[in-house]
């Protein structure tokens, strides 16, 4: 039986169109800092130059952003001692696929049965559109010295991100 995904489309004007590195090769998670309505407002905000794909909220509420056909700016550049599986020289943005997930600004929020079933589906979904998709990622994989606790243990210390990784059948880097 097919995953139903129910999407609210807030759109952001911060992004790039196309995707002229080709495919996404990564899906990339990332925690928000924040409640779901913010980065709504953030992201809407184009003097905020940010954005991601899709926002989940902790009732698992599904917002995206930015069309997976397009490029989303939610991944920065590559800081040292970083782990990104793509080709050196191209910006980790052009070749992922990006998810912000709500914790209320509280790292220590758990990540809710509802958030996960919804991340997992909306990953599921991803991942069938684009069989490119290899890996799964933190955001702190691409800027591991700015982001180092982005999703946080509360998607790694739980183990809920390596359940996702064996629920969606992808890689870490």
């Amino acid at each position: 039986m097919a995953e139903e995904v129910i999407v609210s489309w807030v759109a952001s004007p911060n992004y790039w169109t196309g995707r002229t590195a080709g495919p996404p090769i990564a899906l990339v998670l990332h925690t928000m800092a924040g409640a779901i309505g913010s980065c709504d407002a953030w992201f809407r905000n184009l003097s905020s130059q940010v954005s991601a794909h899709y926002g989940v909220g902790l009732d698992g509420a599904i917002h995206a952003y930015v069309r997976t056909a397009d490029t989303a700016w939610a991944n920065g550049i590559l800081e040292p001692d970083n782990v990104w599986p793509g080709p050196l020289g191209i910006n980790p943005n052009r070749l992922s696929v990006s998810i912000e997930t709500e914790d209320l600004g509280d790292p220590t929020t758990e990540v809710t049965d509802e958030q996960y079933a919804s991340v997992r589906t909306l990953c599921r979904t991803v991942h069938a559109r684009y069989p490119s998709l290899t890996f799964l990622l933190g955001h702190d994989a691409i800027a591991p010295q700015s982001r180092a606790h982005c999703p946080g243990d509360r998607w790694r210390s739980s183990g809920r991100f390596d359940q996702l990784l064996a629920d969606v059948g992808l890689q870490a880097s």
